[in-house]
């Protein structure tokens, strides 16, 4: 039975000529893979650009209990973007999100809070001017976090902490293992998590000192997530902001 959904492109694979395999975190149903006919000319071709990371997208859905793939049509964008696809510094922290949230979504069921969350992020970050994102990517990773359940606990943060990553909590005692993160960059990230994304840009970070954090973040999820990767974007994030 077909039914009206609403979802965030995350991700999409090319299957053969005809189709691609579209993974999209829908607002009822959480991560899905949806099987995407191709257009390849005539007045259905302006459906493949739907296909970009990250586009908001009204449908409809058949979910089918026994298929791995699930089923889409009258696919159409609900909330175009005006920046994102023109700002070159916007669009490298969109390809990073992409792959981001590829891995981190991989498994997430139905949870309206995190795709409420993903919605308006993706909003501010079209609407908000040069000069005021410069930290979005690791509020973004550190918004994630919380809402899919594994965010370190910041209730006993006190100046001088560190980050035990595999704990997932700041402690003054230094871990006997390596996986912690620095007391000076503890200290930056903990501004990160007390902070909304208007009050972001007032958080001291050099470029240097974001991509500290941006791969400590990296090893921070693939200590939580099985089978996180190292993201391959990152060193493009490094390029634009290091």
């Amino acid at each position: 039975m077909w039914q009206a959904e609403n979802g965030i492109l995350i991700g999409v694979v090319r299957h053969n000529d005809r189709t691609s395999i579209a993974r999209i975190f829908t607002r009822t149903h959480g991560m899905v893979p949806f099987i995407w006919f191709l257009s390849k000319s005539g007045k259905n071709a302006s459906r493949n650009t739907l296909l970009q990371p990250l586009t908001h997208l009204d449908f409809q859905a058949e979910y089918v209990p026994t298929d791995n793939l699930h089923h889409i049509k009258d696919a159409k964008n609900s909330l175009p973007y005006r920046d994102i696809p023109f700002n070159p510094v916007k669009s490298a922290i969109a390809l990073f999100l992409s792959e981001f949230l590829t891995y981190a979504l991989n498994n997430e069921q139905n949870n309206p809070g995190l795709y409420r969350f993903l919605s308006e992020s993706l909003q501010w970050l079209d609407a908000t001017p040069q000069g005021t994102y410069a930290n979005f990517h690791i509020a973004f990773m550190i918004g994630t976090a919380s809402h899919t359940g594994i965010c370190p606990n910041a209730d006993e943060y006190t100046p001088g902490c560190v980050l035990d990553m595999r704990d997932g909590c700041f402690t003054p005692i230094l871990p006997r293992h390596t996986d912690f993160m620095p007391a000076d960059l503890s200290y930056k990230l903990h501004l990160l998590m007390e902070s909304n994304y208007n009050r972001i840009k007032d958080a001291p970070l050099t470029g240097q000192e974001r991509v500290m954090l941006l791969n400590a973040l990296n090893t921070y999820f693939r200590l939580h997530i099985p089978s996180f990767p190292v993201l391959k974007s990152i060193e493009v994030l490094e390029t634009v902001f290091g």
